[in-house]
């Protein structure tokens, strides 16, 4: 129980974190969207929020949980900010020349492990007689990167 008390304080943080930053990036979009921002501008702001977002991802990543249940369940997960980091550096760099086409395709993967991780955790939690987090059963759902096409 200890362990997953232990991964849990790391994680959680971090998972904070990364909710509070990645709320910034539809601002940013719409402002390119609706001309609000140049291409320069968003693109800028775009990496400075995709930098950030990289110490959550190094920070993840480097998580090295004792308990290889643990182990094997984080790194999935972990996995998932380095398809996130892709998608936020290839946002910046379309914004900064007016051509998202060329954004990756990674929602449903990250989503299936975001969705698994939590499963996961869920169980164990209740194995342990743990009680998660409140907001944790949000893991996995709604929009996983900025959404471009002006829905979210």
């Amino acid at each position: 129980m200890s362990s997953l008390r232990s991964y849990l304080a790391a994680v959680e943080p971090v998972r904070l974190g990364v909710n509070r930053l990645l709320e910034n990036a539809d601002p940013v979009i719409a402002g390119y969207r609706d001309h609000h921002l140049s291409e320069e501008q968003a693109a800028t702001a775009m990496g400075r929020l995709e930098q950030s977002f990289a110490r959550y991802m190094v920070e993840i990543n480097g998580l090295q949980p004792s308990d290889a249940m643990l182990a094997g369940i984080n790194a999935p997960y972990a996995h998932t900010y380095i398809l996130e980091d892709a998608y936020l550096n290839a946002l910046a760099s379309g914004l900064s020349n007016g051509d998202l086409s060329g954004l990756p395709d990674t929602q449903s993967e990250q989503r299936d492990s975001i969705i698994e991780w939590r499963v996961q955790l869920e169980v164990l939690a209740q194995q342990l007689s743990l009680v998660l987090p409140a907001d944790f059963q949000q893991a996995g759902r709604g929009e996983i990167a900025p959404s471009v096409s002006g829905s979210s």
